[in-house]
């Protein structure tokens, strides 16, 4: 855990390194995490750790070298031979293409807005109890599994380049249930997240199961033909879609290489449907906020589609010094945002005749990332709508389409957003989220395959 002793010591091996010619930067990183999972209605794993790691990256010309240390350090002369080894090892790598850009840390900062000590001590007894709630109320006869990961991130960053040090301390929290039929072998998933200890509600997730099981209970499943439907997609489908959107058609490097979908557009350019507006937003309130930018700029509210238009490319230190291009000061907070549509979106395809709800994208893949092609199936409580009520389940079926066509043929989108969380549980603890609307309406979705079960 971070204290002032840790802070000086890693202030004073970076001041060490620059009075003896270092280009370097030192990041501190620190977790406190707990993961439970859930299978056949029990807990199946119940684990925590702590752990701290030290990156240290050292620029030596047109040359670089890295290092990570998994572990306490204990004294400045221990921390400071961990970066002569790391600047011997970048005087021996080979030279790259471009320059590389020490990180340059624009101001002092200390911020721990989105931090709670109740979540980053929760007791996996109160988990349980949230996951046992679900069970008696909603049905034991069901199978049950899913996974609840909580804790704290706190780093620590400095460079030689300044005295500029920046302090970010979070907690968050990613919470999924799965409820699976024994014999008919359909599926019906909730997710929340959050970063104090009371976002995550049992009430939540057995209300979301309770207003959708009665459908897959008394009605068969529905096979979709292959073919171009008006698709309802929910927050989970969302986030992914509009996540790969971003990445693969507003990233600098991406761009740069003419490897994305907007390889041949400007910025201006019309690229999605007026509706559609995403920032990278550090200030959302559904976002863990990340303060530093990868060139070490303060971070803060960036346009990258503005009322369908091509509006912005974000660039990192890297990229920016190979394309000759200034680094921006991007988070990587993507949010969408909302629409005028009633937040309860069978209200809003009431008069839309027969419509598919597709609340999350399984498995999605790309597979011709330049003309945005994507591809994923359904698999969590997806259903048949018409004329705005829920008639049946339908069988998994695949969309296989492009990015364009999703967001460029929106015909609504909900007025409320909702948090999705977006952390990655099997590496370091990194806590991300995007925020979106609850739902969008889009024309002309092409499913291209339907299985004949769930």
């Amino acid at each position: 855990m971070m204290n002032e002793a840790t802070k000086t010591m890693i202030t004073e091996t970076r001041d060490l390194a620059r009075k003896n010619g270092i280009k370097a930067s030192i990041h501190f990183h620190h977790e406190n995490s707990h993961l439970m999972r859930i299978g056949n209605n029990s807990v199946s794993l119940n684990t925590s750790e702590e752990l701290t790691r030290i990156d240290i990256e050292v620029i030596d010309g047109m040359k670089k070298g890295t290092h990570t240390h998994l572990g306490e350090i204990s004294s400045v002369d221990e921390l400071f031979k961990m970066v002569q080894m790391v600047s011997v090892k970048a005087g021996k790598s080979a030279a790259m293409d471009y320059k590389p850009v020490l990180t340059v840390i624009e101001g002092n900062l200390e911020i721990e807005s989105q931090y709670d000590a109740g979540l980053e001590s929760l007791n996996p007894s109160v988990k349980e109890q949230v996951y046992s709630a679900i069970f008696r109320d909603v049905g034991e006869d069901y199978n049950y599994s899913g996974s609840w990961s909580s804790g704290s991130t706190e780093t620590f960053s400095v460079t030689t380049a300044n005295d500029n040090s920046v302090w970010h301390k979070l907690t968050d929290q990613q919470f999924m249930c799965v409820l699976k039929h024994p014999e008919k072998m359909w599926e019906l998933a909730s997710w929340q997240t959050g970063w104090k200890a009371d976002d995550v509600k049992a009430d939540f997730t057995i209300d979301e199961f309770k207003n959708i099981l009665p459908v897959y209970e008394t009605t068969e499943g529905f096979e979709v033909e292959p073919g171009k439907y008006k698709v309802v997609l929910g927050s989970q489908a969302i986030s992914d879609l509009i996540g790969m959107t971003v990445w693969t058609g507003c990233a600098g490097r991406t761009w740069e290489m003419k490897m994305g979908w907007t390889a041949d557009n400007k910025i201006g350019d019309d690229i999605l449907h007026p509706s559609v507006t995403v920032f990278d937003d550090p200030t959302n309130e559904n976002i863990f906020s990340e303060p530093l930018s990868d060139s070490g700029m303060l971070t803060k509210t960036l346009p990258m589609i503005d009322k369908g238009k091509f509006a912005g490319l974000l660039y990192d230190r890297n990229t920016a010094s190979k394309y000759d291009k200034e680094a921006t000061a991007n988070a990587g907070c993507l949010a969408m945002q909302p629409g005028d549509g009633d937040p309860d979106f069978l209200k809003a395809v009431k008069d839309q005749g027969r419509v598919l709800y597709i609340p999350a994208i399984h498995y999605m893949n790309m597979p011709n990332m330049s003309k945005g092609i994507f591809t994923g199936s359904s698999r969590f409580s997806a259903v048949l709508i018409e004329d705005g009520k829920i008639v049946s389940p339908i069988f998994s079926s695949r969309i296989t389409d492009q990015f364009a066509n999703i967001f460029g043929n929106v015909l609504s989108i909900s007025s409320e957003t909702i948090s999705v969380n977006t952390s990655n549980t099997y590496g370091r603890r990194a806590p991300g989220a995007v925020s979106v609307p609850t739902w969008i309406l889009v024309d002309g979705v092409k499913i291209t395959d339907c299985a004949e079960s769930f």
